[in-house]
């Protein structure tokens, strides 16, 4: 079979941005723990120790609020560099309104920082250890609603994800076989009835298919064919090169 390399398309660029989103959110998921763990420590400081540090608290929790703030803003801008790039078109709508609500929870816990600065500062530990608890509840919805832009990225991913596929003909016994006096291949999307056909030079490979399930064939050759062969593409299919090879029975008389 034709070995074949792809050059980068836009469909690649755009899984590339998608993937960059993906570490936004996972840079605040990041913060959530640095930030969970400052809780932790200033409880710890107000109930063992008794000597809350409020300047320090402070300082992490607003680093906490940039992460959120430049890791959304990172989130929206590679969602729409995939949008403008991508072959498949789509709505950012749906990502977008998830990471407001990452801006609004960055809103509650610049307001519970505040609280809890006033209440040490006034060494009312009963009401800052309160503040705390909704700190923490707080940074647990801002984990949660990151998973949540995560898991809408990975389906966007798979909804504009583009195949390539390459045919092979094997004999009976799955052999590849070299030669032949087919003349030519072609595919056809089961759910549109679109037929398509080769984008290579040698004429085997059909480039940047979209999901969906296809029917890969030849044209009959003088004395040759092949079996045809039902296919739905899928991640699970690609080999190392990024490739579905699908094998088609030759046959000869």
């Amino acid at each position: 079979m034709t070995t074949l390399v792809f050059g980068q398309t836009s469909a690649q660029t755009a899984q590339q941005h998608l993937n960059s989103a993906i570490q936004s959110e996972g840079n605040i998921r990041n913060g959530v723990i640095a930030a969970k763990n400052a809780v932790n420590q200033l409880t710890k400081e107000i109930v063992v120790i008794g000597n809350p540090n409020a300047v320090l608290f402070n300082n992490k929790m607003f680093e906490q609020v940039n992460t959120v703030q430049n890791n959304v803003d990172d989130t929206d801008y590679f969602v729409n560099e995939a949008k403008n790039v991508s072959v498949m078109p789509f709505t950012t709508q749906a990502i977008n309104n998830l990471t407001a609500d990452l801006i609004n929870l960055n809103d509650e816990l610049i307001g519970l920082t505040y609280q809890i600065e006033e209440a040490l500062g006034n060494n009312n530990n009963n009401a800052t250890l309160n503040y705390l608890s909704q700190v923490s509840n707080v940074l647990n919805a801002q984990d949660n609603k990151a998973v949540e832009v995560i898991n809408a990225i990975q389906s966007l991913k798979q909804t504009i994800k583009l195949y390539n596929v390459c045919i092979q003909t094997v004999d009976y016994q799955g052999n590849p076989v070299n030669g032949s006096d087919l003349h030519g291949f072609w595919a056809q999307n089961l759910v549109t009835g679109e037929y398509i056909y080769p984008t290579n030079q040698d004429g085997n490979c059909f480039e940047n298919l979209p999901a969906g399930t296809y029917r890969f064939d030849s044209y009959n050759g003088y004395w040759s064919g092949t079996s045809s062969t039902d296919v739905t593409l899928s991640e699970n299919l690609e080999n190392a090169n990024g490739i579905i090879v699908v094998n088609l029975v030759y046959w000869s008389e």
